[in-house]
Parts: C-alpha cells; structure tokens; sequence
C-alpha cells in the first residue's frame, strides 16, 4: 500500500492489508499487480481511491464496490466507486463523524474473470477533527492608535500600531489581537508558521469590530473635465477598485467607454496614476463618499496554520488580481467568522495548499445588478469570495457554513487544472443568493470534488459543472430555487452542464431540489455544447416553469430515475431535442420514447412554503418514501423509504442499519 505524506493528516495504518480470493494456479505474476488503496478523510467525508495496473484491465469493465465500518460494527456498503482511468477508481464516503477511525474495503470484481476479479483491497485511516482554537501562549495587541516604537510593546496597554510588527514577535501558539477601528494596512507576510496544535491566532477583540481596509484614507480633489466626467491623481496606480457611497464602479477598459458610459452605469477608469470617474447623473465626486483601494490584499499566506477570527477584510483591489487573503502554498490556514466586504476576492488559493478551512464567513459586494455581458466585458470580476487559481496542487480544502451574495460568481471550489490525484475537496452548508451568474463554479479540475446541503436563490445558476474533468463531482441535498436571477436575457439553470471545453467526469445528482420560479425556467436544463461520462441523477425534484427538464444535448449519456417531474406549463413535462415530437406531455411518453425515469414520479411536489423559501414537505407530499434506497448517500431515511428531494420529513421511524447488513 501507499504510505501518505504527513502533510496530507491521514491517520491512517503504516499498510493496508491486501486480500486475494484463492484462486487455482495463482501466480507470481498476479501477484505482482498489487492494486494499491488510499484513504483521504476530510471532517464528515472520505476520499476512496484505488490504483491497479491498466494491463489488468484493458477493456475498462471492472468495477469496484466499497464498504465502511467504525470499530467492531458490521461493514456497510457505500456507493460505489467511479473507473475515472485506465488506472484509477475514486469514490467518496459521505455524512462520516469527524476524528473517527474507519475501516474501508474495496471489493475488484471483473466480468471477464481477470487478474483484478475478487481482489479485496481494505485499509483503516480518520476523519479529521474538528476545529479547536487553543488559548495562545502569549497574546500581542494591535490598536490603530497604537505605536510600533516605545512604549510600544504590544501590551494591552502599549498596543503596537501595526499587525505586521505583532506577527514579527509571534510564535507558534501565540494570538494578535486587534481591538476595534480601521487599520488601513495590507501586504501582511507572516513570518513564521505555526504548529498543527499551536497555531498563530490573528483575531478580533471579543465585542469590537476590527477592520482591516485596503482604500487609501486619502481625501482626493476630484475635477471636472467634460460630459460629467471628473479626474484626480492617486496615489498608487492601476487600482481595480473604486466606490462611490459604498457601492462599487464598474471599470471601464477606455476612457472613451466611460465617457459614453457604453455599460450604462457609473463607473471609472484608470490609467496609471491618473483615475477618472463618471457617476449616476453626473453627480460631484468631491460631494459623495469615494472609496479608492489601495493595496492588493490584505495578507499572503506561504507559511501554515494561521487562523483568522472576527475580522472584517474590506477594499483590497489594488492592482492585477487583487484579493483580501492570498493563501498562496500555506496550508492549515483557517478562517472563521470573517467578513468580506467588497473585495475583488476575498479568500484565494493558489499551488499546494491543504486542508484550509474558510467556514461561518460572509461574503459580499455590490455587482449583482451590472448587466451581465458588462461583467464578461473585462471587468475581472468573475471571482467571487472564494477563487482557487491554477495551479491548486493540494487537497482537502473545506468551504463550510457560510453566506454569499451580491456577486457576479458566489465561489470558484477547483482550479482549471493541474489539480492533484484528486481535489477532495468539501462544499457543504453554505448560503448563496443575489448572484448574477453562478452560485458555485465547480468548472475545472473536479475529482472528489463534494456539495451537500447549499441553498441558492436569486442566482442565474445554481451550480456550474462546465466541465469537471476527472470525477466523480457529486451534487447532494442541494436547494436550488428562482434561478433566472439578474440583468441578463437567459433563462435560469439549476445545473449548468454547458461547455465547448473537454469532456467531464461523472457527475452525481442525488436528493437535490430544484424549483423554478422564473417564466422560461426549467427545473433542469441540459445546453449544447458540452459532453461527460455520464449525468447520474437519482432522487430529484425537477420542478419547473416551461418544463421539468429540457435537453438540446441528446447525444451525450445520462442516466434518470426516481425523479419527480414536475411544470406549471399545462400540456407539458419534458423537451428533447432530436426526436420527432420534442414535447413529451406525460410520464408515460418519457419512459417509452427515452427510456429514462422508470420509477419516475410527474405530481406537483406539495412543499410547505416554497415561495417563502421552505421545502419542507407537506403531509401529503408525492416525495414522502418515494424515492430508491441510494448505499451510503440516503442511509438513515424515515419511513417507508428515502424522501425524494433535499429534505428529509422527521415524522417517522428512522429506517435500521440492519438492513444493509
């Protein structure tokens, strides 16, 4: 077996043990094959990946079955693992404990009875545990009124000025501590690490709000040139970030444009040192609040274990690529209970960066209502909060219980490419709304790659799969509804799938509801161009408003079932490009000219208050017990079976593991 690196924290056992059924005339040649396991555990998952030699199985049609165990239980079956290469499977394990050991085992089974059929492969390794912050050793104070010079000393009473000077006496284990105000700071480059179980804790005072600003609290003379446009001079050059009253200007690529306001909305342009501005009817710059950001970010990160706490990162958009938190090959970086105001990106990634963890933050700024060709124009700002740039090399990454709004993009979780084996990468509980293109981008290199449990509303489109090279990506209990959102003239898309790039992996839709509630909006919706190993979906809700679901890609493979299928359109259900009818007006229609939702269900779903948000299901609901028993997705259902859709209804007796044993 392999041995991981420590740097990836897999607990996990020195070998696995390698179990061979007994076969006749066994050879040293099988034996040398020697298929190997890796276990990689995030907080509530677990990446399962086997390696084999492709001489083993030229023709590709082995599969690999895998089952999970804590201490002396029974095994229990997961789903099953994904052929993403002629040498690879890769799986997940979903809704683990954290810091729990598990035993995982691999079943190889070949039709053709090859060197790979009956190979058990089994290993043990952890989740990891949850996140604690450690009370510091020694605590340094930052104030804005502070000095870096006697008296000095970073003191509650003597707090130094700058949180620079702080970290230059920190050590592992220790906290700065920034009591409240404004520091206009940036270009921070911790010099030290800290420890897995001592890290350096940079953190706001408990009750005040400490914010860390990237403008220049400059107060510029702006004057008048022509057709509203006013000038001044900056500071710096090339900022990428102007506001005016707290709400950001679009940036104009010429002066010409801005003068024309082709866009038709305010915005600036900047050429040099030299900045120009033309705001909503004219108005006097020298009258209104004006913003004028100053530094690239706030923080670069090349060192590891830093954790951030109750902070607010503001204005970092100077320059190319700006973003507040440049995590840029550190690892263990921890950010939490931060808020991220109007930053080109707040949180970005970039080379070998592991197991950071960006959780209970809140993500915003003010681009929502920018027409969207206006954005693509070159505005650079299809970032988001968070931004994994290429390459991203590491693994493990966590993206938890946070908000995201007023965005073009909410989040970019995978770089284009050059990612590792595999991302494991976990996406779970987050809120997104007010997004003029994409929720979340999972559009690049995406193997292992995990959502679960997200909201999205308001938004153009919930989540972009366009593409996923490698896979599996798996999209679970997500809530998607009024999609559509924006200035823009597209119809909403729950998933986008639509790509001229290579192809995707698998990708795996389970339990997700998605409720249009936009004219021209489909509960699923599948463009050309664009192609993948499969779309898998089980377990859906697909409600919309001209048609359940709709496919202009008819030749590329999908595989429904168990779905409910729902419009509001009267005398339809699904359209499907390439077929003599393309409007299928009943269940029976799908099943027999597609061949696809056998166990398929068309009702109206009866949700309690969906327009209000909740889909939670009604007494009477279709969904209830109507959806396929999915080992290791929808285990621990109630009732009779799983709920189809996001939410589970509590009001039965939660189903026995003993029946998967």
């Amino acid at each position: 077996m392999r041995i991981l690196p420590k740097s990836l924290w897999l607990r996990s056992s020195l070998s696995a043990i390698l179990f061979i059924t007994a076969l006749p005339g066994l050879t040293a040649e099988i034996l040398a094959i020697s298929p190997s396991l890796e276990l990689y555990g995030t907080f509530h998952s677990m990446g399962v990946i086997v390696i084999v030699d492709p001489a083993s199985d030229p023709d590709r049609d082995a599969v690999a079955s895998v089952e999970y165990r804590t201490g002396n239980d029974s095994f229990h079956p997961g789903f099953h693992l994904t052929r993403v290469d002629a040498d690879r499977f890769v799986g997940s394990l979903f809704w683990l404990t954290p810091d729990t050991l598990y035993d995982v085992r691999v079943t190889l089974t070949d039709p053709d009875g090859g060197s790979l059929d009956g190979i058990i492969l089994s290993d043990t390794a952890s989740t990891r545990a949850e996140l604690t912050f450690p009370n510091p050793q020694t605590t340094y104070y930052v104030s804005p009124n502070g000095s870096d010079n006697p008296p000095g000393d970073g003191s509650i009473e003597h707090p130094f000025a700058s949180v620079a000077r702080a970290l230059e006496e920190a050590q592992e284990g220790d906290a700065v501590i920034l009591r409240g105000g404004v520091y206009h700071q940036g270009d921070i480059d911790p010099p030290r690490s800290g420890l897995d179980n001592a890290p350096i804790l940079i953190q706001g005072y408990p009750g005040e709000t400490a914010v860390l600003d990237g403008a220049d609290p400059t107060t510029f003379t702006w004057t008048p040139t022509s057709g509203g446009v006013y000038r001044t001079t900056l500071n710096v050059s090339n900022t990428h970030l102007i506001a005016v009253n707290g709400d950001r200007l679009y940036p104009y690529r010429s002066l010409s444009d801005l003068q024309n306001l082709i866009w038709e909305i305010p915005g600036f342009y900047v050429d040099g040192n030299d900045a120009y501005v033309r705001l909503e009817n004219g108005a006097d710059p020298n009258q209104q609040t004006m913003t004028v950001s100053r530094f690239s970010q706030a923080f670069e990160l090349g060192v590891d274990n830093i954790y951030f706490y109750n902070l607010t990162f503001r204005h970092y958009g100077g320059g190319s690529y700006p973003k507040a938190i440049y995590i840029n090959g550190g690892s263990g970086i921890v950010v939490d209970h931060c808020v991220f105001a109007m930053n080109d990106v707040g949180v970005a990634l970039k080379r070998e960066t592991h197991r950071n963890v960006v959780q209970h933050c809140e993500f915003y700024d003010t681009v929502f209502h920018w027409p969207w060709d206006a954005v693509k124009a070159g505005s650079g700002l299809e970032t988001g909060g968070v931004y994994m740039y290429d390459p991203v090399t590491g693994r493990g990454n966590v993206i938890r219980y946070n908000t995201f709004h007023d965005f073009f993009d909410g989040l970019s979780c995978t770089p284009s490419q050059n990612a590792a084996l595999t991302n494991e990468t976990d996406v779970y509980e987050n809120l997104f709304y007010r997004c003029g293109d994409d929720g979340v981008e999972v559009d690049g290199q995406s193997s292992n790659v995990r959502l679960w449990e997200n909201e999205f509303y308001d938004v153009l489109a919930g989540i972009s799969v366009a593409p996923v090279y490698t896979g599996p990506t798996y999209a679970i209990r997500n809530i998607i509804h009024k999609i559509g959102a924006g200035v823009h003239s597209y119809s909403g898309l729950s998933f986008k799938f639509n790509s001229g790039y290579d192809d995707s992996g698998a990708i795996y839709l389970f339990h997700n509801t998605c409720y249009a509630a936009r004219d021209g909006s489909d509960g699923l919706t599948i463009h050309s161009p664009g192609a993948w190993t499969v779309i898998y979906s089980r377990n859906n809700v697909w409600s919309g408003m001209d048609y359940a679901i709709s496919n202009s890609n008819t030749s590329q493979p999908i595989d429904f079932d168990y779905d409910l299928l729902f419009t509001e359109r009267e005398g339809e259900l699904v359209w499907w490009a390439d077929i003599d009818d393309r409007h299928l007006e009943t269940l029976e229609e799908v099943r027999t000219v597609l061949g696809i939702e056998a166990h398929g269900i068309h009702a109206r779903p009866d949700f309690v208050n969906p327009s209000n948000g909740d889909f939670n299901l009604a007494p009477n609901s279709p969904l209830r017990d109507a959806g396929v028993i999915l080992p290791g997705i929808n285990d621990h259902f109630n009732g009779a079976g799983p709920d189809i859709g996001a939410i589970e209804a509590p009001d039965s007796i939660i189903k026995d593991w003993s029946v998967w044993q």
